[in-house]
């Protein structure tokens, strides 16, 4: 077997593992929905968006630095190091950890009030701090399996954590606890994984931990410093682009505006996860064959990656689209009808993400993920700009709006700097009559829901049914995708 065949399964392997884990946490989503007022609901997500978002700085990049140092103390066979660096980066994430938990008790009261404007934030707010304090430390762990190679354990760690945390809170809610619930299951379920997990990576995977010396060098902290450096100044942008919409929702909407807001984002984002299917293989294979200068190959690859994305995520945005309705009200009950239309919005800007994933896949497996970084910052700057202008007008539909121009800028960004690299064929043409099959496939949807009347959820297979067949006959009459090339895609894949 290849290297390449190697790095695909592995790398399909943790996919799988990371897809279950991200549909248990959607899963969380609509247990808490179903069960917690609206107010609450919100609330919860204010909070864990609050403390996400200034949580950056607990680590300052360093637990991220495990994943590259570990690898090649591993081959050098220094243990010591190995330890060193593990106990560095906990007692870096203690230090900085204990310092924001301790601001934060002393100013809870105070941004309850101004902030979240709930009197009950500031016990929440305590109690979540306590847990994003434990869960740091988990981190620690799976950049250290990570960097040990075990990605199942890496991987895992996410999808046990889920299971955990809906067991806890159904048990909770059960019990009569409402929002505290979740809030326990965030405290308890990372005690239990630190439990687990450590005694696994002492134990199994690094069973010469307790055997090893922890000593202080200058050299080695220094060189991790500077490696961390650069991961946090990454993660700042990514964790703005990806919170600054509550977290100004939170201050110029309120508590409904966040609990619609956190219906409708993490359901468009289960688009992505589909073509992500076929760019995670991208990195590691882009990895080997840049290093073996075969750019034909290359090339000819992230054609096809372009093309196929857009054909896979074009019928996903557009069935979201047209089932916005449905969709919310089915998981989350009639109350959460008014994210409908911010559904839509963010739908669409999943086309422009998936574009964008595959270019910044590109830059790290050819080792230049510092444009990978300057796409993010701009996409931050804008949104955190876009934001302040636009929530207080529109509320949740301004921070839709902002976020789906985000991606936008992110595609043309990716689009524009992998041309530096590669001498690429964009397939416009092919992206041209995809968009013209997708119209014609909504349209196809929005004649049958008027010509078809029954159960809603057998109207809605049925319509998919027929529009699905109809797009995929669009995909051969219109010269997207032929016999042949189909054939031998399978081929390929079958392999």
């Amino acid at each position: 077997m290849t290297y390449t065949k190697l790095a695909v399964r592995g790398a399909a392997t943790i996919l799988v593992i990371s897809l279950m884990a991200a549909f248990l946490g959607y899963i969380v989503r609509v247990i808490l929905a179903r069960n917690l007022s609206m107010e609450d609901f919100g609330l919860f997500y204010a909070v864990f968006a609050f403390l996400s978002l200034i949580g950056l700085f607990k680590s300052l990049g360093f637990d991220k630095a495990l994943a590259k140092f570990i690898p090649e103390f591993l081959h050098k066979k220094q243990n010591d190091y190995i330890k060193s660096s593990i106990m560095y980066v906990t007692i870096i994430q203690l230090i900085t950890n204990t310092i924001i938990i301790v601001l934060i008790y002393i100013f809870s009261d105070f941004l309850a009030a101004n902030y979240f404007n709930s009197q009950s934030a500031s016990g929440i707010l305590k109690l979540m701090a306590i847990a994003f304090f434990i869960d740091s430390f988990m981190q620690v762990l799976k950049t250290a399996f990570q960097g040990f190679k075990k990605m199942v354990y890496f991987a895992g760690i996410d999808l046990i954590r889920m299971l955990l945390i809906i067991a806890v809170i159904v048990l909770g809610l059960n019990m009569g606890y409402g929002i505290l619930s979740p809030v326990y299951a965030y405290i308890i379920v990372p005690m239990l994984l630190l439990i687990i997990f450590g005694f696994i990576l002492t134990r199994k995977t690094f069973p010469d931990f307790f055997k090893s010396r922890f000593f202080v060098n200058k050299k080695l902290l220094k060189s991790i410093s500077h490696y961390s450096i650069f991961i946090l100044a990454t993660s700042v942008a990514g964790v703005v682009l990806g919170y600054t919409d509550i977290v100004m929702l939170t201050y110029f909407s309120g508590l409904t505006a966040v609990a619609l807001y956190s219906v409708a984002l993490p359901t468009s984002r289960i688009l992505i996860y589909f073509p992500r299917a076929i760019a995670g293989v991208l990195l590691p294979v882009t990895s080997e064959l840049w290093s073996k200068k075969e750019f034909r190959m290359i090339r000819e690859g992230m054609e096809s990656l372009y093309k196929y994305s857009i054909i896979i995520i074009i019928p996903l945005v557009f069935m979201v689209f047209s089932f916005s309705d449905l969709i919310i009200n089915f998981f989350f009950g009639s109350d959460y009808m008014d994210a409908s239309i911010t559904l839509k919005i963010l739908s669409i800007g999943m086309i422009f993400a998936t574009l964008t994933g595959i270019s910044v896949n590109f830059f790290a497996g050819i080792g230049k993920p510092q444009i990978s970084s300057l796409i993010v910052y701009t996409s931050a700057l804008f949104n955190l700009i876009a934001n302040f202008i636009l929530i207080p007008i529109l509320g949740i539909v301004g921070a839709a709006i902002t976020t789906t121009i985000s991606h936008f800028i992110s595609m043309v960004m990716g689009l524009m700097k992998t041309r530096k690299f590669i001498t690429l064929k964009m397939p416009v043409a092919i992206w041209a009559r995809t968009l013209f099959s997708g119209i014609l496939f909504i349209i196809i949807i929005w004649l049958l829901k008027k010509i078809i009347s029954m159960n809603a959820l057998v109207e809605a297979a049925i319509v998919l049914m027929i529009s699905g067949a109809a797009y995929i006959a669009f995909l051969f009459l219109f010269g997207i995708v032929n016999i042949g090339e189909a054939k031998d895609l399978l081929r390929r894949i079958a392999k």
